[in-house]
């Protein structure tokens, strides 16, 4: 089965067809757009989740294997249904003893490498049995140096409608790399330093954008964001380049970005709009305080260390919901939710775990080393999640001993078993920050790890 930009395929779960979905996949990756290095590694990561796959899949049904064009990333996505699987090797913080006996995570090796040479892995749960397993490489683009040249505006300032003018993607590779040139890295999308893929990743519907321009058609400022789960959108900037001594021009492309934004956001499913790192130039009264962030480590950055404002606005009515929390979180909860008039009705988890979980925990990873910023999101619970978290916030701080990222854990409050993971957070060092409203599949709780020795 296949469509503009998906391909399905549904093999019995042996590895006698090992070699029909590793051909299916690197060719897939052609026609997708990666090339000849990208193939092959979306090729390695199918080879090895495939062959892993078969010793835990049921017999009842075929994996489904799924290739997609992200526009600017190929993903590979495995259907599966299993009692209980194992992907420790998956962990950033995995590592593999060629010593150890049979049946261990020597075994995990091609997994373990799949994992090191995609960009991004995740698991999906239903609850019932069935795990999704995904994969994501990158397509390449080349990296451009940042735009410092002083900005002069001339007016009128314009936001042009997206409907009716198109954005430029030349004009949106200047803007991206002017916001690189003009503001700290920890207020940038990493894309900006790739312009290429930012634009790409605007035409495919990963980003959408704003561009206001002045009377020259000069970019004046830059606007985007994204889907934040089902019912919230996170933006970026604004970003204004107006380099003038009075910058009036510069506060008028902030106000009309902003307001052109809430204008199409509103008109969406979307219950409310965030930013965690929100500009200076964020025009006043239009958004209210979600709370702030201390992030220590942005080489060269006069704000390192500075809390950094989050920001929130309802676009319509939250009509309240349903989250879990552990009792230790709940005073936190209680005072966040009253401070924000967020109408919530806070379920109490269980205070302990069962040692009918699965032995082996799995946490995704997204480590970004320009921002020196690690997020961790906890995807399967296990009985060594404890030693698991640590040996993340280990390997993280041995990234870079004099400069280690600051660590910052998403914590789903839909899902019990995460809520119920609190006391395991705050006994490693991490402690609750902010909550991102409806970030998730209910709001996300976010907590930063705070080193004994800080």
């Amino acid at each position: 089965m296949h469509s503009e930009n998906r391909l399905i395929l549904e093999l019995p779960p042996d590895v006698a067809f090992l070699p029909a979905a590793t051909a299916t996949a690197e060719n897939a990756a052609e026609v997708f757009g990666l090339d000849r290095s990208g193939a092959l590694k979306l090729s390695l990561a199918v080879e090895e989740f495939f062959a892993y796959l078969c010793r835990f899949a049921g017999r009842e049904e075929p994996l489904r294997l799924t290739l997609s064009q992200g526009g600017t990333f190929v993903r590979v996505a495995f259907r599966f249904r299993a009692g209980e699987v194992s992907l420790r090797a998956l962990n950033f913080a995995a590592s593999v003893d060629l010593d150890e006996e049979s049946g261990s995570l020597g075994d995990e090796l091609g997994l373990l490498l799949a994992s090191r040479t995609t960009d991004r892995c995740s698991l999906e749960s239903s609850g019932s049995g069935v795990y999704v397993l995904q994969a994501e490489v990158d397509r390449n683009y080349p990296e451009a140096e940042p735009l410092r040249t002083p900005q002069t505006l001339c007016p009128p300032i314009r936001v042009p409608r997206t409907e009716d003018e198109p954005l430029h993607a030349g004009l949106l590779q200047h803007a991206a790399l002017l916001a690189a040139g003009h503001y700290p890295v920890r207020s940038c999308p990493n894309s900006f330093f790739r312009p290429a893929r930012f634009a790409d990743m605007v035409a495919a519907g990963q980003y959408q954008a704003l561009l206001a321009q002045d009377g020259a058609d000069k970019p004046a400022g830059l606007l985007c964001w994204r889907n934040s789960g089902p019912r919230a959108v996170v933006f970026s900037g604004p970003y204004i380049f107006d380099d003038s001594a009075d910058q009036a021009l510069g506060q008028e492309a902030a106000r009309l970005l902003v307001e052109r934004f809430l204008s199409m956001v509103a008109r969406t499913e979307a219950l409310c709009a965030f930013s965690e790192r929100p500009t200076p130039d964020v025009p006043k009264g239009w958004f209210e305080r979600l709370g702030s962030l201390t992030l220590r480590n942005e080489a060269g950055a006069e704000s390192a260390g500075k809390p950094q404002a989050a920001l929130f606005r309802h676009l319509r009515e939250d009509v309240g919901g349903a989250v879990w929390a552990h009792a230790d979180l709940e005073p936190f909860l209680t005072r966040q939710y009253d401070r924000l008039a967020f109408s919530r009705d806070i379920l109490r988890v269980e205070p302990t775990r069962t040692s009918r979980l699965p032995q082996h925990s799995l946490l995704a990873t997204s480590l970004d080393r320009r921002r020196g910023l690690a997020i961790l999101r906890p995807l399967l619970d296990g009985q060594d999640f404890a030693a698991n978290l640590a040996a993340h916030v280990q390997a993280l701080r041995e990234e870079d001993v004099d400069n280690a990222p600051d660590i910052l854990l998403h914590l789903d409050l839909s899902e019990p078993w995460q809520a119920a993971l609190f006391p395991t957070l705050t006994a490693c060092g991490f402690q609750p920050r902010l909550i991102l409203p409806h970030a998730g599949a209910s709001d996300l709780l976010v907590c930063q790890h705070v080193p004994a020795d800080s």
